[in-house]
C-alpha cells in the first residue's frame, strides 16, 4: 500500500513539474514573439497636415483620440452624446479604445482586477466592448502622441473603428447603457474576443496598420506602438 501511494505522489509530482516547465517555456515563447513583433516596423512615417490624431495610454491600455467632428466624421452621431451622463457637447475630442468587455465593466480601477476576470480576457472567454469617453484637450493626460495624418489615412481609421462596433438590427450601434465610469465615457457591444494575442494594443496596432502607419508587425503591449512614435 505505501509503494503505491509512493508512486503515485511520484507520478504526480513529474506531471505538475512538467505542467511549470511548460508554463515557463509558454510564458519565454509568448514574450519572444513579442519582442521580435515590436521591435519590427511597418507603415510609413505620419508626414500628413490635414487631420490630427492622438494616442493615449495609461501604461497598459492605449485610446485612440479623435476629433469629434473632422473630415466629414462626426463621432458624435456614432456614440450620442446621450448615451453619456453628462451629455455635455461642448468637449471636442473623444477617446477611443477596444477591450474584453468583463474587464472593461468590472474593473474600473486596477486594484479591481480578479482572477477570474483576467482569465475569461486572456483565453477568449468574454465577449469584447468599445470604450468611448468624451473630452477636451486640456483634459489629455500626459502619456500621449500626436500623429499629423492625411485625409485618407484618417478615413481609413475610422473605417476600421467603425467596422469593429456591433450594429443593433434597429440601426445605430448597440450601446451598452449605464454602464459608463465616468460623467462622460460610455460602453458599445463589438466585435471580436479580446485575447492574449488579441489586446487592446493590438487592435490599436492593427488599426495604425490599415492606415500603413508606422506600427509593430505585432505587439500585444503598449510599449511597442509608443516605440514607434
Amino acid at each position: 500500500m505505501g509503494t503505491q501511494i509512493l508512486n503515485i505522489l511520484k507520478y504526480l509530482s513529474k506531471k505538475i513539474i512538467g505542467s511549470i516547465e511548460f508554463f515557463f517555456a509558454f510564458v519565454v515563447c509568448y514574450l519572444t514573439i513579442a519582442l521580435i513583433g515590436m521591435v519590427i516596423t511597418v507603415g510609413e512615417k505620419a508626414t500628413g497636415k490635414d487631420v490630427t490624431i492622438y494616442m493615449k495610454s495609461d501604461g497598459i491600455h492605449t485610446d485612440f483620440i479623435f476629433p469629434v467632428n473632422a473630415n466629414k466624421q462626426d463621432w458624435s452621431k456614432v456614440f450620442l452624446m446621450t448615451d453619456t451622463k453628462a451629455n455635455d457637447s461642448t468637449k471636442n475630442f473623444i477617446a477611443v479604445g477596444w477591450g474584453d468587455q468583463g474587464f472593461f465593466l468590472h474593473t474600473p480601477e486596477w486594484s479591481d482586477l480578479k482572477f477570474s476576470t483576467a482569465f475569461e480576457a486572456a483565453f477568449y472567454l468574454g465577449k469584447s466592448a468599445v470604450h468611448v469617453n468624451y473630452l477636451r484637450k486640456e483634459e489629455f493626460p500626459e502619456n500621449v502622441v500626436e500623429l499629423n495624418i492625411t485625409t485618407k489615412q484618417y478615413s481609413l481609421v475610422t473605417k476600421y473603428v467603425l467596422k469593429t462596433l456591433k450594429k443593433k438590427k434597429s440601426g445605430g450601434f448597440d450601446c451598452i447603457k449605464n454602464k459608463g465610469n465616468w460623467e462622460s465615457d460610455a460602453f458599445y457591444q463589438a466585435n471580436g474576443r479580446y485575447g492574449m494575442f488579441h489586446t487592446c494594443n493590438s487592435w490599436i496596432n492593427s488599426g495604425l496598420k490599415s492606415a500603413d502607419l508606422p506600427a509593430c508587425l505585432w505587439t500585444p503591449f503598449n510599449a511597442g506602438i509608443f516605440s514607434k512614435y
